[in-house]
């Protein structure tokens, strides 16, 4: 299996990491914290995080009392997260490479790094196999739905819209490489095949990524009030299912 080129996210640190320390970085998390925890409750879990990035979830995850393991394949993302996380056991290495050796955990964390996989089947596959029976799996991903609006309302390109219908390639800005998205209904059955069972369907970003003045979102009791519009809308249909990210949380049957 062809593992993530880590490439261009050594390229892209310092912009990626000041997104996400920006208004609509920091409601991306805490949108997927709340939808977790509608799951996450009761004691403390053993929880495997895999391409944790900057550490973000498995630091805010640890401070809460949970044991966290972080796989990142990125050096330099390890390096900043690990100095806010010091309980978090980190290890630099791709999940091809790790699973093997990682053991089971109760939660699992797969947080827009589907899309970079060459097989994504055959990865959930591997997540599967670090999964206690019964354990959950937190799966975010871009949504196709969201490329054909952003480039018809953000970019005001009616045609690129229509030829991004059904086209499964996208390139991210930000990161500056070529990623897949894929619909709702695939996602589901992959997860079926891996052995897992959908408990919860989420949006995130569902309006908020389609607002293009980004001086309001600079304004904290308007943006505060964004938030908790975001997370009524993140469970609703039909909201959830235009969002720039789609939210799946899977129980291992």
């Amino acid at each position: 299996m062809k593992r993530v080129n880590t490439t261009a996210f050594s390229a892209s640190i310092e912009a990626y990491l000041q997104y996400t320390r920006m208004p609509w970085g920091r409601l991306f998390y805490l949108s997927a914290w709340e939808q977790i925890d509608t799951f996450l409750t009761g004691e403390a879990r053993s929880i495997l995080d895999i391409g944790s990035g900057f550490g973000i979830s498995s630091n805010e995850y640890s401070r809460r009392g949970h044991v966290v393991t972080g796989v990142e394949p990125t050096q330099e993302m390890v390096t900043i997260a690990a100095k806010d996380g010091r309980e978090v056991r980190y290890i630099n290495d791709s999940l091809e490479r790790a699973a093997e050796g990682l053991g089971t955990f109760g939660w699992s964390f797969c947080h827009n790094i589907l899309e970079y996989t060459e097989d994504p089947q055959l990865f959930l596959g591997l997540i599967a196999g670090c999964q206690q029976t019964g354990g959950y799996l937190s799966l975010i991903a871009h949504n196709p739905a969201a490329k054909v609006m952003k480039k018809a309302i953000l970019n005001k390109d009616p045609d690129g819209a229509l030829a991004a219908i059904g086209n499964s390639q996208e390139y991210s800005g930000l990161i500056q490489t070529a990623y897949t998205v894929y619909p709702y209904e695939q996602l589901a059955d992959w997860l079926s095949r891996a052995g897992y069972e959908i408990e919860g369907h989420f949006g995130i970003h569902n309006l908020y990524g389609y607002i293009t003045d980004n001086e309001v979102k600079q304004d904290e009791d308007w943006h505060n009030r964004m938030v908790q519009l975001e997370l009524e809308l993140g469970k609703r249909s039909p909201f959830r299912e235009i969002a720039i990210f789609t939210h799946i949380v899977a129980r291992k049957i």
